[in-house]
């Protein structure tokens, strides 16, 4: 399969799964009653939200510059900023293809080759993986009660009066130690199995690009960072979701929890880095909390729209400045 043929069918796959959450997230809405919830929507708050966002970005923009710098490369904050929010202005706009462009933008303005840069994104893109799984498993300890309490509800709102609803702690709890067996007793079959070797591989890729850290001058500041970009996030969150009635009485931890269940939405490719996917993920979590489903896909479409909005409005800048440093450097 030729590399354009296969581009586009992963462009296509990525479309179709966007277009399909996005029509069921849509289908029954009522479109005056979510212009309504827009017009009553506060903001001042979501300005605050977007503010830590572009903050969170900054963060990231001068943490790559401690991995550049590991490789003899000194790039100055200013520019790896400009090189971050391009990758982000560029995910709207292909999926997938914000990690080349800020790659490229590094290219032109301090030389940094691609293939080198493209190396420390695999680096931040796993230590920002084992955060999030972090918070994820951090969410389902401390709202496992909730969650299964709410699966529970919603698996008995289906089911005929004569019929009892399964108890899912039991049932998870059930499922683990299954798997937990089976792995043990095949465990020989296993090890000799190709695909098994195939994600050793991954998980030794995976665990070298964790102690690649090592080679940055100071490891624990890049530690703090990665924390502090991820908190910003769940700040950004935080601050908008007092923008709306329906959502301004969760708490912190409720935050949380919306945060996680909406990064996986994020995770699952879909285009406009994660329309449909994102706002079906929010949509759901936020019914946790008992925030009805128009709510939620109101407070969604605002955040992931302003977001779009702005990320698209400084990624333009951005590029004009590359530019712009780029001529300066040739001249």
């Amino acid at each position: 399969m030729n590399t354009k043929l296969k581009s586009f069918l992963q462009f296509s796959v990525i479309t179709i799964i966007g277009g399909c959450f996005l029509y069921y997230v849509f289908k029954e809405t009522d479109w005056n009653d979510l212009l309504e919830k827009f017009k009553q929507t506060n903001y001042w708050w979501i300005a605050a939200g977007m503010l830590v966002s572009i903050f969170s970005h900054f963060i990231r923009g001068y943490r790559a510059t401690m991995l550049y710098e590991a490789l003899n490369y000194k790039v100055p904050v200013k520019n790896s900023f400009y090189a971050v929010m391009i990758g982000y202005m560029m995910n709207y706009i292909i999926p997938r293809a914000g990690e080349v462009s800020r790659c490229a933008a590094l290219t032109k303005t301090d030389d940094l080759p691609i293939d080198k840069s493209l190396g420390t994104v695999v680096t931040e893109r796993i230590f920002d993986m084992v955060i999030l799984l972090l918070i994820i498993a951090i969410v389902f300890l401390m709202q496992f009660d909730m969650l299964t309490d709410f699966l529970q509800k919603t698996f008995s709102s289906s089911q005929t009066t004569n019929s009892s609803a399964p108890n899912f702690k039991f049932i998870f709890i059930g499922i683990i130690a299954a798997v937990g067996l089976t792995l043990f007793l095949i465990r020989k079959k296993l090890i000799a199995n190709p695909l098994f070797t195939k994600v050793m591989k991954l998980v030794k890729g995976f665990s070298e690009g964790l102690l690649s850290i090592r080679q940055v001058k100071n490891p624990i500041l890049f530690v703090v960072l990665s924390v502090t970009i991820w908190i910003c996030y769940i700040i950004m969150m935080y601050f908008c979701l007092f923008s709306m009635e329906a959502t301004k009485n969760l708490g912190f931890m409720d935050c949380v929890t919306v945060f996680a269940i909406g990064s996986i939405g994020m995770i699952i490719p879909a285009p406009g880095a994660g329309a449909g996917t994102y706002h079906f993920a929010v949509m759901q979590s936020l019914l946790l909390f008992g925030v009805a489903q128009t709510d939620g896909i109101a407070y969604a479409t605002i955040v992931h729209g302003v977001q779009m909005i702005l990320l698209l409005l400084i990624g333009a800048i951005c590029s004009l400045l590359v530019l712009s440093t780029q001529k300066k450097k040739l001249a």
